[in-house]
Order: structure tokens, then sequence, then C-alpha cells
């Protein structure tokens, strides 16, 4: 686990991929005083580091917000204390589809986010914005006018490089959507759920162009498509392209 101070009052815990992987987890932890709010949670054993490093520094969990409900964002509130948790409204479509109704009790959210919610937390000014894409359930974070976190909008390897969307079918659309939609917020500092912060604005409308034209051409073409001819107008080389293989499962 690498711990990355922002500025004050912001950190990351950014974690080693799991192993056969390219990416890890980010959690991101904003600190008022002796209190904490956490956006996601990663994976169990990762939540429980990140309690144990802010116990240690004599801090306390106090809200959880979770950006989507895929595991990889919320297992760890199996191991963090009965907080307030900030989800999507739609967060049960996904825990249906990804997880077994025996464990839905461990990551009901508390608080539904129907549309743009504001709280202040301390100085911290957070948003919670609507943002389905990459899932139904997303939203991402506004932080301080300056921040953003972009859940799954744009996922990184632990070396900065881009990985391919991973998605459905059904997802195309949306996310084609949500990606454009992104590019109104690429003059603030990205925080992306796998990998470190992005600054340079430049990189970030490359980023977003990329998948965008990745998508357009799934989108564009009646017929299945390889990843080959879905992404030779991109200027990047993805990760994952047998991911690409889920859009026409």
């Amino acid at each position: 686990m690498f711990k990355k101070e922002l500025l004050k009052g912001i950190i990351l815990y950014i974690f080693e991929p799991e192993k056969g992987e390219y990416y890890g987890n980010t959690i991101t932890a904003l600190i008022n005083d002796d209190k904490v709010i956490l956006i996601d949670t990663g994976f169990a054993y990762q939540a429980k580091e990140v309690m144990e490093d802010l116990n240690s520094n004599k801090l306390t969990i106090e809200k959880v917000i979770i950006t989507h409900f895929h595991d990889d964002h919320m297992e760890g509130l199996k191991v963090l204390p009965n907080v307030p948790v900030y989800g999507s409204n739609y967060y049960q479509k996904t825990l249906d589809m990804w997880t077994v109704k025996e464990e839905h009790n461990y990551f009901t959210p508390t608080v539904l986010v129907e549309r743009p919610l504001n709280i202040q937390f301390g100085k911290h000014e957070i948003e919670m914005i609507p943002f389905p894409g990459h899932s139904i359930c997303t939203i991402i974070v506004k932080i301080n006018d300056e921040y953003i976190h972009i859940a799954d909008e744009l996922m990184f390897s632990k070396n900065g490089e881009p990985l391919l969307p991973c998605i459905l079918k059904e997802d195309v659309k949306r996310q084609f959507i949500s990606i454009n939609k992104l590019k109104g917020y690429s003059h603030y500092t990205f925080i992306p759920g796998h990998g470190d912060s992005i600054k340079d604005k430049n990189r970030i409308e490359n980023e977003i162009e990329n998948v965008s034209l990745y998508l357009s051409a799934i989108l564009s073409n009646s017929n299945e498509i390889t990843f080959e001819e879905a992404t030779k107008e991109c200027s990047c080389t993805f990760l994952y392209k047998e991911w690409h293989e889920n859009v026409y499962k």
C-alpha cells in the first residue's frame, strides 16, 4: 500500500494490483480534525489496512461514500464500523446483478443519492453527482471545487496506463454519454478508483477522447467488430483488450 497526501486533509491509499492484474484499488480519505470520510473501501483486507492506519493516527471513520456497487469498491464495508453510507438510489440493481442476496445487508446504503447532493465536512465541500456510466449506480464526487473522484469512468494501471472500459453491451451507450459529460470536468484533478490522481488537463482530455472513440466505434457498427477495429482511431494502447469480448457476450 502506498499512501499519498494530495494536500492536507486528502489522502489516497493506493494498493498494489491483485495477483495477475495490472491495476490496484485506490481508497480516498477526507480528513477533518479527527474524523474521516472514505470514498470507496476497496476489498475487505484493504479497508482493514486503511482503518488501522487511520486509527494509529487517532482518526475515526465517520461516513463512507460508495461510488458504485462493485465488490472492489464496497467489500470493505464488511469490516468497517457501522456508519452512514452514501450511495446511488440504483444500488439494488447492481447488487442483484453481482452480489449474492445473503450479503446485501452489508452494502445497502443508508443515504440514497438521487440527485446532486452537497455536504459540508469541516473545510471540505463535497458534492455527490449521479453519473450512470460504467455502472448504472455510479456517482462521481467533487471535492472543494478542485478535485473530482471519477469512480471507474476512466481506469488506470499501477503505472498509469489506460485500461479498456470494462462494460457489457447494454452499458456501451450509457458510458459513451457519461464519458463525454466527463469532458466538462477536465479542469479538475481527477481521482480514479484505480490508479493515481491526474492533474494535467491535456492528458485528462486525451484519456477521455480515447475512451469516447472506442465506444463510438462500437455504437456506429451494427455488427460485431474486433478490438483492433474499435481502437484504430485511439492514440493509446489499452490494457485488457480481452475485456472487449464482454461487449458482445
